[in-house]
């Protein structure tokens, strides 16, 4: 009978064990769905234009082709291009594609005036990551505005 008492309480421990175990994997996977897809709360990093007669543009030249590579080769050749990268929340972006005036938003995206978590990344030579590439035609820009724009603030 005492055995039989054991199992008893083994068997609804390991129940409630499972079931609390269960709910806290649900409500992480449901709090996580509400904070990404209902909020909209993360980062988005893009590459936007730039114009290097007045701003440090990191530039992009697409790699030439072996001649033995038929895929690369019968792919379409991109145009070089100058840019800048672009640090903005999801939910801002989502505010202005839901509008018909946009919310004064341009084609690309932008920084807005006064905007909370939105910030541009300049190139700078001494932090470029592997296959970066400043453009011979930026001016530099002054250590000042690099590291006012470069750094999204934490929420």
């Amino acid at each position: 009978m005492n055995e039989e008492g054991n199992n008893k309480k083994n068997i609804w421990g390991n129940r409630i064990f499972y079931i609390v175990f269960a709910l806290l994997i649900i409500g992480s996977v449901g709090f996580t769905f509400y904070r990404i897809v209902i909020l909209k709360d993360y980062q988005i990093v893009a590459e936007t234009s730039c114009d290097p007669a007045t701003e440090a543009c990191f530039y992009y030249a697409s790699e030439p082709c072996a001649t033995d590579d038929t895929e690369c080769l019968s792919a379409p050749v991109e145009e070089p291009y100058d840019y800048k990268m672009i640090s903005k929340k999801a939910a801002s972006i989502y505010e202005c594609e839901k509008t018909s005036d946009k919310l004064g938003c341009s084609e690309e995206l932008t920084c807005l005036e006064n905007e909370k978590d939105c910030s541009y990344t300049f190139c700078d030579p001494e932090n470029l990551s592997e296959g970066e590439v400043c453009s011979e035609k930026s001016v530099p820009v002054p250590e000042e505005t690099l590291e006012a724009t470069t750094t999204p603030e934490e929420v």
